[in-house]
């Protein structure tokens, strides 16, 4: 603000001071992600998928009990909004185990071939096969 608009609100509401100025804060390094912190995340984020269905569990069975005893269509639906995030969560705690299990696939085997093209022509391809099937028979 200017200094003119201050004094202007100083006077309007009876104070006496100046501008204090703020200090800035600056924006923590970037830091470097290693597999350790991926494990370590993984195990994090795992162990409070599990809290978040157990404590989950425990919340639906008091939930449901309150909404036997009022009889309110609005604690049954509440119940069964808690039950949509239980299985939501359930869902998300399986798609974490999908996806470490391809990050580890790819760290294990990053040269996987999916395609691969024979140069030469059907005779020698027919030959080449024949040998690999004589192979597997010895």
């Amino acid at each position: 603000m200017k200094k003119s608009t201050v004094e202007k609100l100083n006077k309007v509401i009876d104070v006496t001071g100046d501008l204090i100025p703020v200090e800035r804060i600056n924006k923590a390094p970037d830091v470097e992600i290693t597999t350790t912190d991926l494990t370590s995340d993984y195990d994090f984020s795992r162990d409070q998928y599990h809290t978040l269905v157990t404590k989950g569990n425990d919340a639906l069975d008091e939930l449901l009990a309150v909404a036997k005893e009022s009889e309110s269509a609005r604690a049954y639906e509440v119940a069964a909004m808690l039950i949509r995030n239980l299985a939501d969560t359930t869902k998300e705690l399986l798609q974490l185990q999908k996806t470490k299990k391809e990050i580890e696939k790819d760290v294990k085997d990053p040269h996987t071939v999916n395609n691969s093209l024979f140069i030469g022509s059907t005779k020698e391809l027919q030959d080449l096969l024949l040998e690999k099937k004589n192979v597997k028979r010895k």
